[in-house]
């Protein structure tokens, strides 16, 4: 991974990402609280999700496919830019506050942030495939994205605590000021995606229609996605009611949870070049067996194993499941394949925290994390089963079904354009 961090490219994106997910986990938790506190309601703070998250998954692919043959290196910091000016305009309407301006400029935001997530993957993989240097570099962004998550809630908790809500907007103003200086100075490629200026998002999922591959690759994800997260709105019932504990050990159990993401981070940078069939499937059959462990802990001290369990198997799965949709995806469609693939990464959670929701309301969180748990577990049979007859066995040199360009299998050259 020491080969990824001599380009200077990489290692601009590479804070740029650490950065931004620190960011987003401040805004989002800020930004709850703040709906929360003026509607005083569950319905306020659903609002608030389908806003962050679905309603910008659903304008993202549209927005990447008009941009994304603009050049990174002016496309990248005027994203980056806009965001800073969002949380600008995020502070100043919470200081006089207006729902439906708070709503209309998280919508906007979410759109912005995720199409520039996508760009940057983008404008990474452009960078790092090239010299055969993507795996190393993805276990790298997947350590850290791993630690944001440990740190970011405690960061964004202690923020909103000390100086509140505004004060938090406004960091995030700075800090999305500063990345984009940052990446308007980077040595970014100079070029966009090639290949039909007209109709790019019909023709990006033309292509991965024709790509038996990538189209398996794209639907489960969503499918391991729904599943992963039906534990979401489950876990503080069962803190309360199954384990009679407080928020002292709710939030053991999301710290364990993101404990074993760093571990699994770093099982990941040591098994990056396995095939993604065996990372796959037998990283969320560990998710799913922490799931089952949760739900029959007889205490504190089982159901905290079964997280760090579940913790490792999200840290190995989520980037090895990236990588191969990276790796089958040719260089001129990567942008819009990857708002496709955030796309699904918004929308499917809102499914899984519905199903999670309605199972424990229904009966109990122990059958929630059960459920959790066995839907894993046949998620990691389904995948098997379908990577293998989609051919899909080793993440290098996956064919290119349009042609040589932008295969993966290009020569390891122009080494300076590392992301």
């Amino acid at each position: 991974m020491r080969q990824s961090l001599r380009l200077s490219a990489f290692r601009r994106l590479l804070v740029a990402y650490t950065l931004n997910e620190l960011a987003w986990t401040v805004g989002t938790l800020a930004l709850t609280v703040l709906v929360y506190r003026h509607t005083g309601s569950a319905l306020g703070a659903m609002v608030f999700f389908l806003c962050s998250q679905f309603l910008p998954a659903l304008l993202t692919p549209s927005l990447v496919a008009r941009i994304d043959q603009s050049s990174p290196r002016r496309v990248l910091p005027a994203l980056y830019a806009l965001e800073a000016l969002l949380f600008g305009a995020l502070a100043w309407v919470a200081s006089r506050f207006s729902l439906p301006a708070v709503l209309a400029l998280t919508v906007a935001d979410g759109a912005v942030a995720t199409a520039a997530r996508a760009l940057a993957n983008a404008t990474r993989v452009e960078v790092l495939k090239p010299v055969d240097l993507l795996h190393e570099g993805n276990a790298l962004i997947n350590t850290l994205f791993s630690l944001s998550f440990l740190a970011g809630p405690l960061i964004g908790g202690a923020v909103v605590a000390l100086g509140g809500t505004v004060s938090a907007l406004l960091a995030n103003c700075a800090l999305f000021a500063l990345m984009a200086l940052s990446l308007a100075t980077a040595n970014l490629p100079r070029s966009g995606a090639d290949g039909p200026k007209g109709g790019r998002l019909r023709a990006s999922l033309a292509h991965a229609r024709s790509d038996r591959g990538l189209l398996v690759l794209l639907g489960l994800h969503g499918i391991g996605l729904v599943f992963f997260t039906i534990s979401m709105p489950v876990e503080i019932v069962y803190v309360s009611h199954s384990l009679h504990a407080g928020p002292a050990v709710y939030g053991a159990l999301l710290s364990a949870w993101g404990g074993g993401a760093v571990a699994g981070s770093g099982i990941y940078a040591h098994w990056r070049r396995g095939q993604p069939t065996t990372l796959i499937t037998t990283s969320a059959a560990v998710i799913g067996i922490g799931f089952a462990l949760m739900a029959v802990a007889p205490s504190i001290a089982i159901a905290l194993v079964g997280a760090v369990l579940g913790g490792i198997g999200n840290g190995v799965e989520s980037v090895s499941m990236q990588t191969a949709i990276q790796d089958r995806t040719p260089e001129r469609w990567m942008a819009v394949i990857m708002s496709l693939n955030e796309a699904i990464a918004n929308v499917a959670p809102g499914l899984g925290i519905l199903i999670g929701g309605v199972i424990t309301a229904l009966t109990s969180p122990r059958i929630g994390l059960a459920t959790a748990g066995v839907g894993s577990l046949a998620f990691a049979v389904l995948a098997l089963l379908s990577l293998r007859s989609a051919g899909i066995s080793s993440g290098r040199g996956m064919p290119d079904p349009e042609g040589s360009e932008g295969s993966t299998a290009a020569p390891l050259a122009r080494s300076e354009r590392l992301v």
